[in-house]
């Protein structure tokens, strides 16, 4: 959600922090909601961009010495 407010003040302005006491959009359900959403822009973006061609998303996620999440994503 951090990530989406930092590109959007529109959701800025009413989660998390600025959020009602009890609507911090952070449970499992809105999360996972908001991974749908946004799986199905990417899938959209890229079928836009190809057509009918098949592509595959291949994501993979580790953490390195440091203890920072290191993510790649291969198309």
């Amino acid at each position: 959600m951090k990530l989406v407010t930092s590109y959007n003040k529109e959701v800025k302005a009413v989660v998390l922090k600025n959020a009602p006491r009890n609507a911090k959009y952070t449970s499992h359900e809105v999360q996972t909601e908001f991974l749908k959403i946004y799986a199905w822009k990417v899938q959209y973006s890229i079928r836009e961009e190809i057509g009918n061609s098949k592509f595959y998303i291949m994501v993979d996620e580790s953490r390195d010495e440091s203890k920072k999440e290191q993510m790649a994503i291969v198309l």
